[in-house]
């Protein structure tokens, strides 16, 4: 091994042993928790009409908040007068990082849904404002799914899942505004092709993040 791969090394373990001092040091000063309003998200929204999804099946919804460790989960149907309809999920939490995981878990967990593509997407949120969310498509049964998703920690709006993790911690260790979630968006991809799907959802984020801080 040469003095370059040497050093390379020694810098991963001086990272992770920095990473894991901080990470013993935030469990031992948790932030209180606080009061979170994503359940209250608004029903109306420029234009589109929300509706709560509804678990017949208490017990197994149940079981979904034992495993994520956070029972602030928001399922919504929206539609707009046009009949285009968006489907979104937020799961929230304010101190177990362990409630967020990439959407792939959920959809190919199963072994009946299969990824169609997986990329990235810029969402512009006018004002010369932006942020990276990830973009994947997934044919679920008979249908071809878009999803857009992203993460939150903080005042934080990030596509990459490890630097929300980081964040989530940090802002832990320094008392800042805590707690972090994971944000789907996704649509039926119609006759129109994936290319309308697309600027559907990220018409309708544009929107969502207008607001969404104000409850998380």
């Amino acid at each position: 091994m040469g003095k370059k791969e040497i050093n390379t090394l020694i810098s991963i373990v001086v990272l992770f042993a920095c990473l894991t001092a901080v990470l013993f040091i935030s469990s031992l000063k948790r932030t209180p928790a606080r009061d979170v309003r994503i359940l209250s998200f608004p029903m109306e929204l420029a234009g589109w009409q929300g509706a709560d999804v509804e678990f017949k099946d208490k017990e197994y919804l149940k079981r979904v908040y034992e495993i994520l460790g956070t029972d602030k989960i928001l399922i919504r149907s929206y539609r707009n007068s046009g009949g285009e309809r968006i489907s979104m999920q937020v799961v929230y939490s304010d101190q177990k990082r362990q409630s967020f995981h990439p959407p792939e878990y959920c959809y190919l967990g199963s072994g009946n849904n299969e990824m169609l593509y997986r990329g990235k997407v810029d969402i512009d949120l006018g004002g010369g404002e932006s942020f990276s969310a990830n973009e994947s498509v997934y044919q679920v049964s008979r249908n071809k799914v878009l999803m857009l998703d992203w993460y939150t920690s903080g005042d934080i709006m990030t596509g990459n899942y490890y630097k929300q993790q980081l964040y989530f911690v940090l802002n832990q260790f320094k008392h800042a505004k805590n707690g972090g979630s994971a944000v789907r968006v996704w649509t039926v991809v119609a006759s129109d092709g994936e290319p309308a799907a697309l600027e559907r959802c990220k018409k309708f984020i544009k929107e969502v993040a207008k607001v969404l801080p104000d409850y998380l």
